[in-house]
């Protein structure tokens, strides 16, 4: 039922410095992340030390959503990426109320991708690059939000990809549906 759906937040914490930080997880959830198998992950943040730890990967994050009559699907992807050996990924899916238009879809797919680069970066110290679901073809519905979308994750001091190179999107897109 739609009521049980949570109301769209398009806030993010955010802190600077060098002062503990305690993570505030809004758009994702600690505890239902799954492999790309289909296992599912009981400890995010200790699967992100360990690939971080064994120093042959490095971080990508994409989310991507899909609105159907009376709810939207968002679905965000960790991808630990081997060079030459492809991704080990880890996603969330998760049932929201729908947008009211592109605009604020794009922004809050992105919100939720600082979320989860914002938690991989207090792990590892490094920034994650963002996969947006944006396309840099001046023809595609999305190219408005271009400039905003690569302004905010810049802004915020983190590397960006975007369509048609942002593959971390892509692999989030497939678990949509």
């Amino acid at each position: 039922m739609l009521s049980d759906l949570p109301a769209l937040d398009y806030s993010l914490s955010w802190s600077h410095g060098t002062q503990s930080r305690t993570q505030i997880l809004v758009h994702l959830t600690k505890d239902n992340w799954i492999s790309l198998g289909g296992k599912p992950i009981t400890d995010i943040r200790n699967r992100i030390q360990k690939r971080f730890e064994a120093d042959r990967f490095t971080f990508h994050v994409g989310t991507d959503s899909k609105s159907y009559s009376d709810y939207t699907i968002i679905t965000t992807t960790i991808c630990f990426r081997e060079n030459r050996n492809g991704a080990l990924v880890a996603y969330q899916r998760n049932k929201i109320k729908n947008f009211n238009n592109i605009t604020e879809r794009l922004l809050h797919e992105t919100l939720v991708s600082l979320e989860a680069a914002k938690m991989i970066q207090e792990i590892t110290g490094t920034p994650p690059t963002i996969h947006a679901d944006v396309n840099s073809k001046e023809n595609a519905l999305s190219y408005k939000m271009l400039n905003v979308i690569m302004g905010m994750v810049q802004g915020m001091g983190y590397p960006i990809k975007v369509k048609p190179d942002a593959w971390a999107a892509d692999i989030a897109d497939m678990f949509t549906r």
